[in-house]
């Protein structure tokens, strides 16, 4: 049987918009967009349609490829910040997809919705970032949360000018420090660039983003939920359809 495609879902809020006049909230979400503008060219295909904002704070994008999932997830909390305007919360899915709405992503549905979705309900006020995989990819689906908290913890630190500087050094060519420097509006200098890489602990970030890309999601998951349904348990979606007394017990 052809295994279902995984694919990445991004989901979202804007923190303490209800602050922001509806001008500057407006300026926000044409900042996501033009961000979302930014990852499409990154790799073709990347991006299944165009973002989706919906109770007016929120938004929702679907990759294509999961391993961009985390360098999408920093670019675009990076270009809120560079902003210096507002900030936003992250959450990331992995797993497949059932159905994508032809008019609306956040009305689409499957596993990697269900996750982002859910992280972000989830997500405590001791954090903004998080990532999700099903819970039978153990024990990355216990670690993964941690990682996205401890990026988080890095970012939440950052100045409007570190995260400027990190928007640029995202880009998945990975432009060294004099490039990054010429690429800035206006111009700064590469010592310029350095320190706000230093101070933005980018070097650390980026190895984090380099390992989530070299990781072949596609194989994990696959092989993680084989091994669930063959040692007698369902999938997550299905067993969410099942009442308490009739979920598969676990083999020890």
């Amino acid at each position: 049987m052809t295994q279902p495609k995984l694919y990445a879902v991004l989901t979202g809020d804007i923190v303490k918009s209800s602050r922001l006049s509806p001008r500057q909230l407006e300026s926000v979400r044409s900042s996501l967009t033009g961000a979302v503008s930014i990852v499409r060219r990154w790799q073709q295909g990347l991006v299944k349609d165009k973002p989706d904002f919906f109770r007016g704070d929120a938004w929702q994008l679907l990759l294509m490829d999961p391993a961009r999932a985390l360098r999408a997830g920093v670019y675009l909390r990076a270009a809120v910040l560079a902003m210096g305007l507002a900030d936003t919360r992250v959450s990331i899915g992995l797993g497949g997809v059932d159905k994508v709405s032809r008019s609306r992503v956040s009305l689409s549905m499957g596993q990697a919705f269900t996750l982002s979705g859910h992280g972000l309900d989830n997500m405590t006020h001791y954090s903004k970032m998080t990532i999700e995989i099903p819970n039978p990819a153990d024990p990355l689906s216990g670690w993964l949360p941690v990682v996205g908290h401890l990026c988080d913890s890095l970012m939440g630190q950052w100045t409007k000018r570190q995260a400027e500087v990190v928007c640029v050094a995202l880009d998945p060519s990975e432009p060294d420090q004099d490039e990054i420097a010429k690429a800035l509006k206006p111009a700064v200098s590469k010592q310029a660039v350095a320190k706000a890489l230093n101070g933005a602990s980018w070097y650390a970030l980026r190895e984090a983003v380099r390992l989530f890309e070299a990781t072949s999601w596609n194989s994990i998951l696959r092989t993680q939920n084989k091994q669930t349904t063959k040692n007698g348990c369902l999938p997550p979606d299905n067993q969410k359809r099942l009442s308490p007394t009739k979920q598969p017990k676990k083999v020890v």
